[in-house]
């Protein structure tokens, strides 16, 4: 047999069943942090269409939000517009009206 054959079985070598995630799941003990399966299959490489439509998802959120927050400034600016065109119309009216109460006296 060979040496390949020997190592095939052994825990710190191998890379078929869950061997890789057995390693992964002591460093994680070691290190104190918590094991989690989802984050060693990103870790591997093997989210990465996950992780990429994650990220869309987000982009496409942060996206949305920027266009409702330009869609309020855009409301509001043509509301401050309309407010002063009706100011301003009252004021001309206003300035007729005197004008007329003047020159009728």
């Amino acid at each position: 047999m060979t040496a390949d054959n020997f190592d095939s079985s052994n825990p710190a070598k191998a890379n078929h069943h869950w061997y890789p995630f057995l390693r992964y799941k002591k460093e994680c003990e070691a290190a104190g942090k918590e094991v989690s399966v989802n984050e060693w299959m990103r870790k591997a490489g093997k989210l990465d269409a996950k992780i990429a439509h994650e990220e869309s998802v987000a982009l496409a959120a942060k996206i949305a939000e920027e266009k409702e927050a330009d869609a309020k400034k855009a409301i509001a600016k043509e509301a401050e517009e309309k407010r002063s065109a009706i100011n301003n119309d009252t004021d001309k009216t206003k300035k007729s009206l005197k004008a007329k109460e003047s020159k009728e006296k």
